[in-house]
């Protein structure tokens, strides 16, 4: 894409939107657009612009910036972004979150522009689920969590993958995703095993894995692992909420390195068991 784009700008036309747009923003180290008459109340490290009609602003900014995140209905999305496609090549990443944080939908430039990657991104700040409808995603039905130690070796994490992968029955190349902790979303050895692997990466928020222990009351627990990074586990939490109805295959400790598959219970998967 152009390098003279700037980076990412996310959208929002509602004071429903604005909070979780200003956090994403923040986050992302983005530029915040909202609509004129809407309060902006938002972090003063932020750089905010009003627009008026959303239409004429988006037609403005559509080629502007690579990535755009709209905080807003798909259907309103579809509307505005459809006079200004031209093709997969140019095109900006586009990605669609409603407005109380349930879904993120990768909804322009999926591969080529990098929208699937934003939707994993932004569902790592906000803990929506990413919605990627690429069929070499989307056909995949196996998720891996991953917890090591800071500063861990790559390929030691990367061998742990492929091992877990073997016990389990199943290649690598089945997993849809690779998931950790937010708190370890600069960790440059899952980076690199999710780089070899060909997998996105999401990384999930604290109050989600708090949930997932609160839900799991039988879930294993380590008190190390809350000591250092305060929550009680990564690998099988991450995991299991990456995916949609999902159940455990694994969770192994494999050389100082945790993995957890786990498998989504699908309508491919009833289908495929006929």
């Amino acid at each position: 894409m152009d390098k003279e784009k700037k980076d990412t700008a996310v959208i929002v036309i509602t004071s429903e939107g604005l909070k979780l747009g200003g956090l994403v923003a923040e986050e992302l180290g983005a530029s915040l657009h909202v609509r004129k008459g809407v309060e902006q109340v938002v972090g003063s490290n932020i750089e905010v612009e009003s627009f008026t009609k959303l239409s004429e602003h988006v037609r403005k900014i559509f080629y502007e910036y690579r990535g755009l995140v709209f905080v807003m209905s798909l259907g309103i999305v579809n509307r505005v972004i459809a006079p200004c496609m031209k093709d997969k090549y140019s095109d900006p990443a586009v990605v669609t979150i409603d407005e109380v944080g349930r879904y993120v939908i990768s909804t322009l430039s999926g591969h080529e522009g990098g929208a699937n990657e934003l939707a994993y991104l932004v569902s790592s700040i906000t803990g929506a689920d990413p919605v990627v409808t690429t069929a070499t995603e989307a056909n995949r039905l196996y998720t891996c969590g991953v917890g090591c130690k800071k500063d861990e070796d790559g390929e030691k994490v990367l061998a742990a993958i492929k091992t877990a992968c073997a016990e389990a029955g199943i290649s690598p190349e089945e997993l849809r995703c690779l998931a950790s902790a937010w708190v370890k979303r600069k960790e440059q050895a899952i980076s690199y095993a999710a780089k070899q692997l060909n997998l996105y990466t999401r990384f999930i928020p604290k109050w989600l894995i708090d949930f997932y222990y609160e839900s799991h009351p039988r879930a294993p627990r380590s008190e190390f692992v809350f000591s250092k990074i305060g929550v009680y586990g990564v690998a099988e939490p991450c995991a299991m909420l990456s995916g949609r109805n999902t159940k455990l295959l694994l969770c192994k400790n494999y050389n100082g390195v945790k993995v957890a598959l786990a498998r989504e219970n699908l309508i491919k998967s009833i289908c495929l068991r006929k």
